[in-house]
């Protein structure tokens, strides 16, 4: 089939740059050995930042810029999958997070002024929440919400996306490490099809949990879903009395409001973290006062839940420096018009080169998809119906491969990972960075012509 044939003139180039990496790094090298001989499973605590045939090892960062353990200055346009949304060092979440330190800063055991301050500011910005909690990660606050949604409705069964991620143990696909939830999958763009299955498992259904966003299994495309789209299922879950959550965990930073905003749908449960941290671990999640009473330890059914360090100070305390200083609605509204802009200049120089390549996302989450034709068809009904065409072919995900240690080594870039150029755009990024990532592509066009030829007619 042709998604398992090679093209062997591009295995040849990514092989050819794997090796150039290795005998470039050596010190990461030595780094991830030690890590593994130290006793560490594989090598690293996170699965999606290792790939072959060594994760970068960083020693220092500021800003926008991180140092490799072999003393190479790299400029990050990964963002750390949205968490680094402001940069290595953000410095009023250093000050804040000093202070909340030399005050005690582990005081668990009793609540904190920080909690309602925090949780005020995140309910005036998100229109569909009337009361919070908060945890330590996305994973955990998409766990309490879907956990939320079974509790109040009764039902055990939850809808999602085939091929969706909601953190380390929630996927769109049956993983050993997975919650044993009851699942029901759906492919991503039917809303006929995906309203009809919520209402063929409404007796069971609890949730429908989903980012707002186009959804497909083999790479990651944070385009925001139509509104017409999203109004549908938003009705279909309403009567069939389950809960729509929407995973902001990521898609949050788009608008003041989360993509939802965006859309002018209302969840019944949002979920947010990441990026709002500043670094510091946080999650969090929330909704309308009946989906959230339950976890009130004094109402008649409580869930009584909790977490150790759900309040913890140093998180709170960044988070507050974040919405106060440096995540502002003009600053995010800022951020994403900026970032609307470079997608256009990306979109007419790969036209421009006429390169297998396109800029799909919304906002401050890019990726760059190498193949030449469409990624997204709309068939019918304003939305409603939508085909994603990502090519499956080997040469596609070898392209991206490609690009990230091209950029790596001959312009001290960070293109997304190494095995999807998935751009989370930081705010500390400066125009010179834009420019030269514009001179990258340029550069890896002339560098791989014959290469990006053989791309384009593959996946035409």
């Amino acid at each position: 089939m042709k998604n398992l044939i090679d093209l062997p003139i591009m295995t040849q180039a990514l092989d050819t740059a794997r090796q150039e990496y290795a005998r470039d790094n050596p010190a990461s090298a030595a780094a991830f050995a030690q890590a593994k001989a130290s006793g560490i499973a594989g090598g690293t605590n996170r699965a999606s930042i290792f790939y072959s045939p060594f994760p970068l090892t960083f020693i220092d960062a500021n800003a926008a810029t991180a140092t490799t353990a072999d003393g190479q200055h790299v400029t990050d346009f990964l963002g750390n999958f949205t968490a680094g949304l402001f940069g290595f060092s953000p410095q009023p979440v250093i000050d804040a997070v000093s202070r909340a330190m030399a005050n005690g800063h582990a005081l668990g055991g009793a609540p904190n002024k920080m909690e309602a301050k925090v949780a005020s500011a995140l309910i005036d910005r998100f229109k569909a929440m009337e009361m919070v909690r908060f945890s330590n990660t996305g994973s955990e606050a998409n766990t309490y919400a879907i956990n939320t949604a079974r509790a109040v409705t009764g039902r055990s069964k939850i809808l999602m996306y085939e091929g969706a991620y909601h953190g380390a143990w929630i996927h769109g696909g049956d993983l050993a490490l997975d919650i044993p939830y009851e699942k029901i999958y759906v492919p991503y763009g039917d809303a006929n099809h995906i309203c009809q299955a919520i209402k063929d498992n409404a007796s069971h259904l609890a949730a429908f949990i989903m980012e707002p966003v186009m959804v497909n299994p083999w790479i990651y495309l944070k385009t925001v879903a139509p509104a017409s789209y999203l109004k549908r299922i938003r009705k279909a879950c309403s009567e069939a009395g389950c809960a729509l959550i929407f995973d902001e965990v990521m898609t949050s930073r788009l608008a003041p409001g989360g993509a939802q905003e965006l859309v002018g749908v209302a969840p019944d449960l949002t979920t947010f973290g990441k990026y709002f941290g500043g670094g510091m671990p946080f999650g969090g999640f929330g909704g309308k006062r009946e989906w959230m009473e339950r976890h009130d330890p004094s109402h008649a059914l409580t869930i009584n839940s909790g977490g150790t360090f759900n309040q913890n100070a140093l998180s709170l305390a960044a988070v507050d420096a974040v919405l106060s200083s440096l995540w502002s609605p003009a600053q995010c509204r800022e951020h994403n018009s900026n970032a609307d802009r470079f997608r256009d200049q990306l979109n007419a120089l790969l036209r421009a080169l006429d390169l297998p390549c396109q800029a799909c996302g919304s906002g401050s989450l890019i990726t760059l998809i190498w193949q030449r034709r469409p990624v997204i068809r709309d068939t019918a009904r304003e939305g409603e119906n939508q085909v994603l065409d990502v090519s499956r072919h080997k040469a596609v995900s070898d392209a991206a491969q490609l690009f990230w240690f091209y950029m790596l080594k001959e312009h001290d870039i960070l293109a997304g990972s190494p095995r999807l150029n998935y751009l989370t755009l930081p705010v500390a990024l400066e125009p010179d960075d834009y420019q030269n990532f514009l001179i990258g592509i340029e550069g890896f066009s002339a560098t791989y012509a014959a290469e990006l030829e053989q791309l384009g007619k593959v996946t035409s």
